[in-house]
This record gives structure tokens, sequence and C-alpha cells, in this order.
């Protein structure tokens, strides 16, 4: 059982150059089993355009809360840290894991959550009907939080990752393509990097 709320004022705002989103989901998990847990996550977003609307500035906060009030967490409950949330590394490539001796390398995700998004779009200065245009980003962010006395579970607690990156934005009629180049600047040594993904490109 879950909700979410939606607050988004591209659609009615007094600034049609500026636009801001919140939105909260919350799901209840369990209820009347032997496991219960309420996951809680929450994202603002802000964007702008400026230079004659040519740059698009972007800016996205995001966290997310997995409490559980009967048993302990679970490896498909908690929080995963895939592109859509933090570029650079592959999906489950950072946060909480169990490592042994190279022969075991497990990512366990995390029960905590928290990430900051900052984009700039931009025009390549190439014809229009080609659709090309770039962008360069960097987020910071880290996933953590496990109840666990385990010595082989690395990266329990809050520890900073930080991308730098560029991109290739392609129009195209089966949708917006996204090439991504990133390079992981804070990093844990046992981390999962991805330096190049190729993905379709989202708006907020």
């Amino acid at each position: 059982i879950g909700y979410t709320y939606r607050l988004d004022t591209r659609q009615n705002g007094f600034n049609p150059d500026t636009g801001v989103l919140l939105q909260i989901d919350q799901d209840f998990s369990g209820i009347s089993g032997d496991t219960t847990s309420i996951k809680t996550q929450a994202k603002l977003v802000g964007q702008t355009k400026v230079f004659k609307d040519a740059v698009t500035l972007r800016a996205t906060l995001e966290g997310g809360v997995l409490v559980y009030s009967k048993s302990q967490s679970r490896v498909i409950d908690r929080f995963s840290m895939g592109s859509q949330l933090m570029r650079g590394f592959e999906p489950g490539g950072i946060g909480p894991r169990e490592y042994v001796d190279g022969s075991v390398d497990d990512a366990l995700g995390g029960e905590q959550f928290s990430v900051a998004r900052f984009e700039a779009d931009f025009p390549l200065g190439i014809p229009e009907e080609f659709g090309l245009s770039g962008s360069v980003f960097y987020d910071v962010g880290s996933l953590w939080g496990i109840t666990t006395s385990d010595p082989d579970v690395l990266y329990k607690d809050n520890s900073i990752r930080q991308v730098l990156g560029a991109a290739i934005l392609w129009a195209t009629p089966i949708g917006p393509l996204r090439f991504n180049f990133t390079k992981a600047v804070e990093k844990e040594p046992y981390d999962k990097e991805q330096d190049f993904e190729f993905t379709l490109s989202t708006q907020f």
C-alpha cells in the first residue's frame, strides 16, 4: 500500500522558463505479516532557462529512508543506486556490500540514500535538424545503512561519492537518447564504476 504526492509548477507557474517539482512517495509493506516496513522517498527539482532559453540549468535533491517496525531489512526491500539516481556507477555499484577475499562481492543495498545532481544542457552549435545537444553534470551522493555486525560487510556508514560528467543528447524519432561519459572523482575501493552509459533521456 502506498501513495504519491506531487507538486509540479511547470503547468501553471507564473514563469514559463522556470519550474519546480516536489514529489513524495511512501509505501507500507508487510502489513499483518512477519516483516513490516515504511519506505519513504522525496525528490525536489528546480529548473530554469538562461541565455535566451539556450541553456537549461537543473538541480535535483533526492533522498530516501527505509524503516522497519518488525523484523530486519532484506536486500529486496533496500534502496539500490542505479544511474537514474546517481551516474558514474554500475547498478548496485555503490553502498554496503559483502566482500570476502574477492570470492564474494555482492551489493546489499542500503536503508538510506541521499543524492544531489546538478546539470546544464546547451546547444552544440550545429543545425537544429540534427537534434543534437550537449550537457555537463556533477553528482554527489551516498547509500548506506545496514544493521549488522558482520565484519565482511563494507560501507555500512555514510561515505560520499562524487562524479563529473558530460553527455551528448540526441532527439530521435524513437525518443530522446543520451550518451553519458563520467569520471568518479571520489569513491570507495570496491565501488563499481561505469565510465560510459547509453540510456533514454528524461526531463525532471
